[in-house]
């Protein structure tokens, strides 16, 4: 077994990040169920895995009679290519990138939160927090998340399967629901999403893409194979409801002339969506307007177009 190694990350409200074990196993993650000592070590970022929302409910109604008066929810929903390979070690393969995303994502919330993993969803029980609380809190989890996914598309690691969607959403309690069922799934209720070219997306038009990818006919079929090609992701939706701290990144005047949309930061790293990523002249435009890293990826010009309409 390979030693558990920790790093000091940062500080979130006060209370100090701890990362451990990051070089474990594949499929290893932080479940209380699957490490008992876990209850022995409350030092650690901890998630338990669940197989029902009433454990959630039953959680709920514990901490808003014993601890605290409110209480905020976030949910993360990945979404997986149903079609092709259902081999058992192509399930394997799904459940370790459902444990390695919620590995990093846990570390981005309190260790006094409660964290839950029910099949391929994320529930962050956010003690104490209101609504907007919650909003603000699903806006850190998702711009984390899509660079998490950036990377592991551009990782060769066959372990690690990228998911094709993503959705998430935020409520409050007793705040916008006063029924803690309702509240649960008020929180299922996307209020972001993002969909990501399939395997079998990406494998279509391969021989085409270098000549054919600025022509409109066949586009759907070219575009994923060319993010491919160029080691990059591939989106053929974009999210419309940006937040605000990630609008006000690029002027929508830049945005427009130079043709990208922002979707999210990561520390210094911005994420846009483009029509040209190797555009070299424009990357190092969105440079220095903003002074951070770009990471840009692939996206339909058509979705393009209509996502930089809501920013004017």
């Amino acid at each position: 077994m390979k030693p558990i190694v920790m790093y000091l990350l940062g500080n979130i409200d006060g209370n100090t990040l701890l990362c451990t074990n990051l070089f474990k196993e594949p499929g290893m993650g932080n479940e209380t169920t699957s490490r008992p000592m876990m209850e022995h070590t409350p030092e650690l970022y901890v998630y338990k895995t669940i197989k029902t929302p009433d454990d959630i409910v039953a959680m709920v109604e514990h901490i808003t009679a014993t601890r605290v008066d409110q209480v905020a929810l976030v949910t993360i929903t990945l979404g997986f290519e149903t079609e092709g390979k259902t081999s058992n070690g192509r399930l394997v393969y799904t459940d370790s990138t459902v444990t390695y995303l919620l590995n990093s994502l846990r570390l981005l919330v309190r260790k006094t939160d409660v964290v839950f993993l029910l099949s391929h969803t994320y529930y962050f029980l956010l003690l104490a927090a209101n609504l907007q609380g919650g909003q603000i809190v699903q806006s850190r989890l998702w711009d984390a998340l899509l660079w998490r996914i950036h990377s592991i598309h551009n990782a060769a690691d066959c372990e690690i399967l990228s998911p094709c969607s993503i959705s998430s959403g935020y409520s409050a309690y007793p705040a916008s629901h006063h029924d803690i069922n309702e509240f649960i799934e008020g929180a299922s209720n996307a209020s972001l999403r993002s969909n990501f070219a399939s395997e079998k997306t990406m494998r279509k038009g391969v021989a085409k893409q270098a000549r054919t990818h600025q022509q409109e006919d066949g586009r759907d079929e070219e575009l994923p194979a060319l993010a491919r090609k160029l080691g990059i992701p591939y989106l053929s939706l974009l999210p419309r409801k940006l937040p605000v701290r990630i609008q006000q990144l690029v002027d929508p005047k830049l945005a427009q002339e130079l043709g990208c949309y922002p979707l999210g930061r990561e520390r210094n790293m911005l994420t846009v969506a483009m029509l040209n990523p190797e555009d070299r002249l424009a990357l190092e435009r969105l440079h220095q307007e903003t002074g951070m890293d770009i990471f840009p990826i692939l996206t339909h010009p058509q979705e393009l177009q209509t996502a930089l309409k809501q920013l004017v």
